[in-house]
Order: structure tokens, then sequence, then C-alpha cells
């Protein structure tokens, strides 16, 4: 990845950065059904994201969440080629029961539960969200449900959540419960990164500009 589209002024930054880096070598090496996908070459769209959501969550969760990508490397796993393939239990599942299910890291009833409540509490943050930035909103995927081209936040969010660890699941959990109130939660706080990412001063500013251009 580029060294001249990472940010390195956070005193995360250097982590958020690592992690970005396995994270981007590991979405180059998916493989898609229909070849390689153009958001595959599209570096700086993916560092925006990920930084995005990664500067949401304490040091002590990137930490965790960096040692479940160093493991993953060591055994030869994919957690972005696993992330895809979960979604399927969603969006394809008789495929996924089929073909993928039986190559697939086995959830335990703990993580099961886990990657419930975070979804769960995700899906709350985001609809608070929604109330407060509309059109930004719009912009993104759709909250929940199976139909239509884009994959929905619900069905993204359960797929990422059952690559992490345990360890990594308990300590995002507990960064969202101390994420404070309806301003500062975790959704708020991701979005806030990407419109940064995208020119915008201020959520409000980027509420704005998108709702004129509706």
């Amino acid at each position: 990845m580029r060294e001249e589209i990472k940010r390195n002024s956070g005193s995360k930054d250097p982590l958020i950065n690592q992690i970005i880096e396995r994270e981007w070598k590991m979405f180059d090496q998916v493989e898609n059904e229909g070849g390689r996908a153009g958001c595959q070459d599209d570096e700086w769209t993916f560092y925006a994201m990920r930084y995005s959501q990664h500067n949401a969550f304490s040091r002590k969760t990137l930490e965790s969440y960096l040692q479940d990508l160093q493991q993953a490397e060591q055994e030869g796993r994919n957690l972005l080629t696993e992330k895809y393939a979960y979604m399927m239990e969603f969006t394809q599942p008789d495929y996924f029961d089929r073909n993928l299910k039986p190559y697939l890291p086995q959830i335990t009833a703990e993580k099961e539960a886990l990657v419930d409540q975070i979804a769960n509490l995700s899906i709350r943050f985001q609809q608070e969200f929604e109330k407060a930035y509309p059109a930004f909103a719009a912009a993104g995927r759709p909250l929940t449900g199976t139909e239509g081209a884009d994959v929905s936040f619900h069905i993204y969010t359960i797929g990422e959540l059952k690559t992490y660890s345990v360890r990594t699941l308990r300590s995002y959990l507990e960064d969202m419960r101390k994420s404070g109130d309806r301003q500062e939660n975790t959704a708020f706080r991701i979005h806030r990164g990407t419109a940064g990412f995208y020119g915008y001063r201020t959520l409000e500013d980027a509420e704005a500009r998108l709702a004129a251009r509706a």
C-alpha cells in the first residue's frame, strides 16, 4: 500500500497502518467468482474506509485484532476471504452450506452470542445516525435485508465480526458500550472519520452538501 495515502499524525496511526497493510494484502488475494473486482485496485478507498472503522476503537481492541491477523497469516488463512464467505450464509445459503461452511472455522456458542450482541448494538447506533444525518446515511449500504445489489450493513457486519477472535470481540463490545452518548457512539465516530477523508469539515457539512445533491 502506498505510503503517501497513510495517516501518521495520531497516536494510534502506526498500529492502524499495520492492520490495514495486512488487510490490504488479504483483500488483494480474495478470489471472486466473476474475476477480480475493481475495488481490489482502489487502495485509497480501502484505506479511508478501514482507517475510519479502526480509528473508532481502542488501542486494546486494535492490538487484539492485529494478533488475529498475525495468527491467520501464520495459519495460511485469509480473514477477508472468510468474511465474504460468512456473508454468503445470508445471501446464498444453499451454496454456503454445500461449499463454504465445511471449510470455515467453527463458530462457538460464545462467539455467536458476542457477534449477535455487537451486530444488534451496531444496528441501533446506525439507526441513530440515520435519524440525525439521513442524506449521509443514504449514501451508504442499506441497513438490513438480503435483497438488492449491495450487501446490507447488518450482513456485512456479521461477516466481519465472525472473523474476529473471542478476545477481540469482547474488547470490541466493551468499546461500543463505553462509546458514550448518541453523537459519540461508534457509528458517529466512524462516519465522522469517513466524512473527513472525503473533504467534509463536519458531519453537518457532509449532510448539507449531500442533501443538496439529492
